[in-house]
């Protein structure tokens, strides 16, 4: 640790970083984060040691950020494969179901065509059968007239 170097304690360590001082505390027995012990017992922390510590934390949490992503991005490309199977399988129930109505809907224009035919057929035959009746009805009068 260079004379002229910024040091913070323990706890100011602590606090400027958010880190616990448990941790901290591993960080120097680790040998990862470079500290002096005061004759009072105080430990001294250089700030460029703590900067470079607090570094490689935040690319470590980065990477691991990136990694909760992926997995995040993983998870939910799941979840949108399997709506949109279900979506595509609803969509499939619901076209065979259009072409049975389809099919139904055909069934009954072909009945209801030969029901208009036959109507057709018979309303032909009724006013045939009127002008018949009319004939049958005249010839009638007139016979009883003449009587």
């Amino acid at each position: 640790m260079d004379d002229k170097e910024r040091v913070l304690t323990l706890a100011s360590a602590s606090r400027m970083t958010g880190v616990e001082q448990k941790k901290l505390q591993s960080m120097i027995d680790e040998g990862r984060l470079e500290a002096v012990k005061t004759e009072g017992g105080n430990l001294l922390i250089s700030e460029s040691s703590l900067k470079l510590i607090l570094e490689e934390s935040q690319i470590v949490e980065t990477s691991h950020s990136e990694n909760t992503l992926s997995e995040d991005v993983k998870k939910l490309l799941s979840q949108a494969a399997f709506f949109i199977e279900r979506q595509e399988s609803e969509l499939k129930t619901y076209k065979e179901r259009e072409r049975k109505q389809i099919s139904l809907l055909e069934g009954a224009e072909v009945h209801i065509n030969k029901f208009l035919d036959q109507l057709n057929e018979l309303q032909k035959q009724n006013i045939s059968l009127s002008n018949e009746n009319r004939d049958l009805l005249k010839t009638l009068m007139e016979l009883k007239i003449k009587k």
